[in-house]
């Protein structure tokens, strides 16, 4: 896979607070765990499905759970399609399937390991080098209705005592894993993950906030979908949005450089912050080291912003400190990006 050299996706410009001003940008987040770099091709098989040896104790734990039969099989699916679609966007595999389901438990206790026939057949099948299994699937919820809270609004000019009521809804979802390594005939992980999604809404009664919840099945939808994606962190390199901020002051220099920062041009910027960093006011000499340091990150150069953000921080830049440890951290991100990506 082609490694994208840490490089920073510009997207969004400026709000301004207290003489600073933030640019959003794409940052590629590395896997949880490694996983060994001849699997490349992979196959999703959702596994977590009751057997016929296992059918009764489904349902039954379907109605007393207060679930829907066949609740679990529908929130299993959505898990294995928010895996997949991670995967799909991935640098890291090629998805080559994830219709597949074989008989499971039906439950949070995880079924026998697969016979490394049955994993070669279908790896074979689907020219694949591993599967990844959805081994358990598990969902529970509950509502709670929340004490009312009167807020004012006002209306035509006018203050009036509102009454909310709110309601929660809480999905919980357990999902197991495994990956089988058809070119080592290795399992090289196995986990569990509980995860919680919280639903809220408010109305004029406990009744009418009620109705404004999604349903159930939606709730198991967006719960299941995320459930999966989790799994998906675990195993693949993302690429997320974090912001980053830096100073604009009451100087014409910075006024200058935030219009370029606003066209993308870091590198006109930079040229009108290095002078600043030689002003004798402190204040000012070291936010420019800062936004400096701020421009190296956005460019790739990681050691470079170190610098900078090092030296803002030894002239009193307090904003340095945090930001020191979210580049250094970086650093270290990279390292294992470039392990993870095969570069």
């Amino acid at each position: 896979m082609r490694f994208k050299n840490l490089i920073f996706l510009l997207v969004v410009s400026i709000f301004v607070s207290c003489g600073t001003a933030t640019v959003m940008v794409n940052v590629q987040r590395p896997a949880d765990i490694s996983v060994p770099q001849s699997i490349k091709n992979v196959i999703v098989v959702n596994r977590s499905i009751a057997g016929k040896g296992n059918i009764v104790g489904n349902i039954v734990e379907g109605l007393f759970s207060g679930e829907g039969i066949g609740a679990d099989k529908k929130g299993s699916e959505f898990c294995v399609k928010g895996l997949s679609d991670m995967l799909q966007n991935s640098e890291r595999y090629t998805l080559k399937g994830s219709e597949i389901t074989l008989n499971g438990t039906g439950t949070s206790t995880f079924p026998e390991i697969l016979s490394w026939e049955d994993v070669n057949t279908i790896c074979e099948t689907y020219g694949a080098d591993a599967i990844i299994v959805l081994s358990t699937f598990d969902s529970d919820s509950r509502t709670f209705e929340g004490k009312s809270v009167v807020k004012i609004k006002t209306v035509k000019g006018a203050k009036i005592k509102e009454i909310r009521y709110p309601v929660s809804l809480i999905m919980d979802i357990e999902s197991g894993w495994r990956i089988y390594n058809n070119i080592t005939k290795k399992i090289v992980d196995v986990n569990t993950f509980t995860e919680v999604k919280e639903f809220e809404s408010w109305g004029s009664s406990h009744t009418d906030a009620m109705s404004q919840l999604p349903s159930k099945q939606q709730a198991l939808k967006t719960s299941g979908v995320f459930a999966g994606e989790q799994y998906g962190l675990r195993i693949t390199p993302v690429w997320l949005r974090v912001s980053r901020s830096y100073f604009i002051g009451k100087g014409e220099e910075f006024k200058l450089a935030k219009n370029y920062v606003k066209r993308g041009d870091w590198e006109q910027a930079i040229e009108i912050w290095k002078p600043i960093t030689e002003n004798l006011d402190y204040k000012i000499a070291r936010k420019a080291y800062f936004n400096l340091a701020v421009a190296s990150e956005i460019k790739g150069s990681l050691q470079t912003a170190i610098e900078y953000a090092k030296k803002a921080e030894q002239m009193g830049e307090k904003r340095a400190t945090s930001y020191i440890y979210t580049l250094k951290r970086r650093v270290k991100d990279a390292e294992r990006l470039k392990e993870q990506l095969d570069n």
